[in-house]
């Protein structure tokens, strides 16, 4: 009976990947449709015109609906059933002030790790990554305003932690599989969910890494944190850096990112800075 949960592991991809690509194609029709109804069929290129030029507000219009469906889950499977107040106490007692800066020191370096994964790919296949670079460059991700907050630094880690880490690591876990092979199935499912082979390749491993997070606190609190982290330097973080700083830094960061890795989750795995030992099984608590 256990072996169900492999199922609805999957049902929940599934539903994940079919509401993700069903939001976008049902707003795009609606706006169409409103934009032919107001302007006859020069309305069908005003509306393609809006949505290209508000594409955080597309983006979070495509998230919200998929948000509120699995938050509504996880807090009904999981929270509900441990209780609000249980779930707050939990946070508050696996979080120390040494861990905000383990976390703002792994989302910058890991950026910064990511680019040595982009290179390879570069060496491997230019085309992918001139595609790939084509893909962010009309994404809206770098049109900073109160919108991409919202679609940026919001509702992507709190969706993809909740479905990835909260639902579909869980629901693996229940059916029977030990930690690593749930992480790493959640993990690939995570690089196939973005649908694109080079931004799926990093976040892969940024899921498992993410998934090594939310074992570790106990919380998905944390990877949420450092999935916003994570999003923010790659965006407004890389910007700034290549605004201020010459090329010799930015290639010394680089380098400096498996270092740095290193340290942090050496800090991390040994609790340092942390007054007190969390308990070992809290598994069926993330």
């Amino acid at each position: 009976m256990k072996k169900v949960n492999y199922l609805i592991a999957l049902i929940i991809f599934a539903l994940t990947m079919l509401l993700m690509n069903g939001s976008g194609i049902l707003i795009s029709t609606l706006a169409v449709t409103g934009g032919v109804l107001l302007r006859g069929v020069s309305g069908v290129m005003d509306s393609y015109n809006f949505l290209m030029d508000h594409l955080n507000l597309f983006s979070a219009l495509i998230y919200l609906p998929v948000f509120v469906l699995f938050a509504l889950w996880y807090y009904f499977a999981v929270t509900e059933k441990e209780g609000v107040g249980k779930t707050a106490a939990r946070i508050k007692e696996n979080l120390y002030p040494a861990s905000f800066l383990w976390l703002l020191i792994a989302a910058f370096a890991l950026q910064h790790f990511i680019t040595i994964i982009m290179s390879v790919i570069n060496l491997a296949s230019p085309q992918l990554m001139e595609e790939y670079s084509e893909l962010v460059e009309s994404s809206g991700l770098t049109e900073y305003s109160v919108m991409w907050v919202g679609s940026t630094l919001i509702l992507p880690p709190l969706t993809e932690e909740i479905i990835f880490r909260g639902l579909i690591m869980r629901y693996l876990r229940r059916a029977g599989a030990c930690f690593v092979v749930a992480n790493l199935i959640q993990a690939v499912l995570f690089g196939v969910f973005h649908m694109n082979l080079v931004q799926g390749i990093y976040t892969a491993i940024f899921g498992f890494i993410l998934g090594y997070f939310a074992e570790r606190y106990h919380t998905l609190a944390v990877p949420m944190l450092l999935h916003a982290l994570f999003n923010l330097f790659g965006t407004a973080g890389v910007e700034l850096e290549n605004a201020l700083l010459p090329d010799a830094a930015l290639t010394f960061l680089v380098f400096l990112s498996v270092p740095l890795l290193i340290f942090v989750f050496l800090m991390i795995h040994f609790r340092v800075g942390e007054k007190k030992k969390i308990p070992e099984q809290q598994e069926e608590k993330i």
